[in-house]
């Protein structure tokens, strides 16, 4: 039995529930139009992550399309296409997350293999929806709901599969991690997919007056609204991140050996104590490998091979084992740690204290207590 019900008469809930269903779907195709102009405009020339977010706006554009016609219709089948169009998005968000660094590579054929169930379930939909019996439809229907389901599953390990690919770049190419080079939104983003499934399923169960065609339609609505928000207004913040990426030719070309791996340490240490490019707050492997004159495949693999860590952890060391002498250092007792932790190329409190613990094993205020 429903927990509680929504006392109006039933042609005036109906009538209240298609001028809210009208209402959310033209609101979620004015934004999504919005952002894509906006994006075109404040992010040109575009480069292949940006014109990845106008895909998946222009794809909220017709999702919402096929939910007015859902609306208009009583047709199951459009709502069913729209749910297809919705969930392609999140494939979408993986590449998206790739290609915010790997900018060197193309999008093409390759890529698309992974919307290939999404096509196979809309052809499915549309050559057997239409001609099986009305009292099989529903049958199909939620045969076909499961079936996007699992495909949001899928989709959604293969984004943070992307998202864990990016955090390890990022790590390899840079010393700290500013705001705008973390995509953590993007889970956001992608959860709510989730999230909307759940909602459904929560008001089918305890709300009488809706039918299951606009509870998800209307679920739908204020999550993917919510989305298309988010997307506009963070993909417009954020910026794409290079990073180096060798090719395979090349690393196989440029093995060192271990003279030149014990060379190439011995120089690089040398370098870090005489100079301290890791006070540097925005380092990069990039800019060291200028700064030592080693190239930066070579210093990417004597920081591996010889250090046994990445370029993130090599300079997050160096930097903390500065702090540590400072604070001995008579002339900073009026400093505070953080005062110090700022001047040693840390650029944010987060960061430090995170960094400070995962090195010495002891919080900034238990280290200062000993």
């Amino acid at each position: 039995m429903p927990i509680f019900t929504i006392c109006k008469p039933k042609s005036s809930v109906h009538s209240y529930q298609r001028i809210n269903m009208h209402f959310l779907i033209s609101i979620g195709i004015i934004l999504a139009i919005i952002g894509i102009v906006l994006i075109g405009i404040l992010k040109s020339p575009l480069n292949i992550s940006d014109k990845l977010l106008i895909a998946i706006l222009a794809t909220f554009v017709v999702k919402f399309g096929f939910d007015e016609v859902s609306v208009i219709t009583g047709n199951r089948l459009y709502s069913a296409i729209a749910a297809v169009f919705g969930t392609s998005t999140i494939a979408t968000c993986g590449w998206y997350i790739k290609y915010l660094t790997d900018r060197e590579a193309g999008f093409g054929a390759r890529q698309l293999y992974i919307y290939s169930p999404l096509a196979v379930s809309i052809l499915l939909f549309v050559v057997f929806f239409p001609n099986v019996a009305s009292d099989a439809r529903l049958k199909i229907y939620y045969t076909g709901m499961a079936l996007v389901l699992a495909l949001i599953v899928y989709y959604f390990w293969f984004c943070i599969n992307m998202l864990r690919k990016h955090r390890q770049l990022i790590r390899e190419n840079y010393s700290g991690v500013p705001g705008s080079i973390t995509v953590n939104w993007m889970i956001v983003i992608i959860a709510l997919q989730v999230a909307e499934f759940l909602l459904k399923a929560i008001l089918a169960r305890f709300i009488t007056n809706y039918d299951d065609t606009n509870i998800t339609i209307i679920t739908n609505e204020y999550c993917f609204i919510v989305m298309t928000f988010l997307l506009v207004v963070l993909g417009i913040w954020q910026k794409s991140i290079p990073v180096f990426i060798p090719a395979k030719e090349e690393i196989f070309q440029s093995a060192l050996q271990a003279d030149d791996l014990q060379r190439y340490q011995l120089k690089l240490e040398k370098f870090m104590d005489e100079h301290k490019p890791y006070l540097d707050p925005e380092l990069t492997i990039e800019k060291l490998g200028e700064l030592t004159r080693i190239r930066k495949l070579l210093l990417s693999q004597t920081l591996n091979k010889a250090f046994n860590k990445n370029f993130f952890t090599f300079i997050k060391e160096y930097r903390i084992r500065h702090v540590e002498a400072e604070l001995k250092n008579k002339n900073n007792e009026e400093r505070t740690i953080m005062d110090i932790a700022y001047m040693s190329g840390f650029n944010s409190k987060t960061g430090f204290n995170r960094a400070f613990k995962e090195v010495t094993g002891k919080t900034p205020t238990e280290y200062l207590e000993d």
